[in-house]
């Protein structure tokens, strides 16, 4: 048998020993019985399965398995107990019991979830036992709130946010000394054999677009050199030079190829952008923001002032940002209207959000997120401010009460915001953790409020947690961003 085969072997045999060593959580679904709505029969049981599964198996801790009483292991047990239909369809405590047993669980879940006609929140009930043990080791009861606007989208968002929050929960309170089994070994897929490269051609026009195709940026260098000295008048080639030469991480050949190309060209807006683009990759805002503001007193095109109200907003200064698209508020192009999106943001003006949505392209996403983070850090600070006031020897409890209650609202409010940014194909991830961030800072600032109405401990527990949480994925949009290509 070859090496590599005995490898992948090995790794089989060492992935399935380590996942007969996890515990087997097996979970049992409680229904709730029909009601009559408008004269109808009404199902109000909500299926968890899809929304609470993959976060369970991401924790990594246990082996997640729902009953199924057509599974052959319900059968034979079924069989062997002369069981009747409807005591395995929905079997009594004892009788689950059993059931694990058989299935070789060590814990045993039920999960109720349920929806009462024209409500906008889910009902739920978790309860945990450990084999061999007589009380449940784990509960957990309460609702889950659906935020106003698109109903199947949030409907989807509020289950996704509740089966997340009860596996954290069971993580931190209930598996926290568990061990968490490695992420699957993947073996690399074997290389196909490489074909021979096909010749260049002659023509260094041709030359460099076909190696810049292949990504072949060193031998790219060559041909573009001769065709900016053959052409000293066309920035396209002197463009693409620059890019090459960052590419290759060559950034005083770069600025070299600039300076030299700005000479000939003062005027030429294409190498303005590329000054910007690379002065902004070096991280000095200051020097390209004022070459944007010399260029446009020269010569002031749309392109160069968008371009100069992102790097205003970026820099942090919303003021001038907002004075420099002034001018342009009376179109009503997507460029524009995507940077009256993010004003929005920037200003904090978060209510009677126009209806309009906007594709996040991947030229945008980092702006797009640093707005987005600057909203839900200003929230979680304001979380801690209240949990600090509400801890204080004599605390402000009508006081409290309001600022929590603005809380909820501003969280909601951030919601719709997001819910404006409609991902493309590489930001679909990005938008995908920074909607799940905002939807548990909801559940967090829903928890704060009801700790300062109730002062009970779990409700300020479970806020602090949602809301470590949502800065993680917060952290995880921020490691999502879509690597940037020149």
């Amino acid at each position: 048998m070859p090496l590599r085969a005995w490898g992948a072997l090995i790794v089989g045999v060492v992935s399935l020993s380590l996942a007969s060593a996890q515990p087997k959580l097996l979970i049992f679904v409680e229904r709730a019985p029909l009601t009559q709505h408008n004269d109808q029969p009404y199902d109000p049981n909500v299926d968890l399965k899809p929304h609470l599964t993959p976060f369970l198996q991401e924790l990594r801790k246990v082996q997640v398995e729902w009953y199924d009483p057509a599974h052959p292991i319900a059968r034979e047990f079924a069989q062997r107990r002369d069981l009747r239909e409807e005591q395995l369809r929905d079997p009594n405590p004892i009788l689950r019991a059993q059931l694990a047993r058989a299935w070789g669980a060590t814990y045993v879940m039920t999960v109720r979830c349920t929806r009462a006609p024209a409500t906008a929140q889910y009902d739920y009930a978790f309860t945990v036992w450990e084999l061999g043990k007589r009380a449940p080791v784990w509960q957990a009861r309460g609702f889950q709130q659906v935020a106003t606007g698109s109903a199947s989208r949030n409907e989807i968002a509020a289950l996704q946010t509740l089966g997340r929050t009860i596996a954290l929960r069971l993580d931190s309170e209930l598996w926290k000394d568990l061990p968490r089994l490695a992420a699957q070994v993947v073996t690399p897929p074997t290389r196909p054999t490489p074909h021979e490269p096909e010749p260049l051609p002659t023509d260094p026009k041709q030359q460099a677009e076909q190696l810049l195709r292949d990504g072949k940026y060193h031998e790219a260098v060559l041909p573009l050199r001769t065709l900016v000295n053959a052409e000293p008048e066309n920035p396209t080639w002197r463009v693409h030079l620059v890019r090459v030469y960052r590419r290759l991480g060559l950034l005083s050949q770069a600025r070299q190829a600039l300076e030299s190309a700005t000479q000939l060209l003062p005027d030429d807006e294409t190498l303005t952008l590329e000054w910007v683009g690379l002065l902004e990759a070096e991280g000095n805002l200051a020097e390209a923001i004022a070459r944007l503001q010399t260029a446009m007193q020269r010569r002031d095109t749309e392109p160069l002032r968008l371009r100069l109200f992102d790097l205003q907003l970026q820099a942090g200064d919303a003021q001038q940002a907002a004075r420099t698209l002034e001018p342009l508020l009376s179109q009503t192009g997507e460029a524009v209207q995507f940077r009256r999106y993010l004003l929005r943001g920037a200003f904090r003006q978060l209510e009677d959000l126009p209806m309009e949505t906007h594709a996040l392209a991947e030229a945008y996403a980092a702006l797009w997120l640093q707005v987005a983070q600057g909203l839900m850090t200003d929230l979680s600070s304001e979380l801690l401010d209240i949990r600090r006031l509400a801890n204080s020897p004599r605390p402000d409890w009508n006081a409290l009460r309001e600022r929590s209650e603005r809380a909820v609202l501003l969280a909601l409010n951030i919601g719709q915001w997001l819910e404006r940014a409609q991902p493309t194909e590489a930001t679909r991830t990005l938008l995908a953790h920074a909607r799940f961030a905002s939807q548990l800072l909801v559940q967090a600032a829903q928890h704060m409020a009801r700790y300062v109405l109730l002062r009970k401990t779990e409700e300020l527990e479970r806020a602090s947690l949602l809301r470590i949480e949502a800065m993680r994925e917060l952290e995880a949009a921020k490691n999502a961003l879509p690597k940037r290509t020149l």
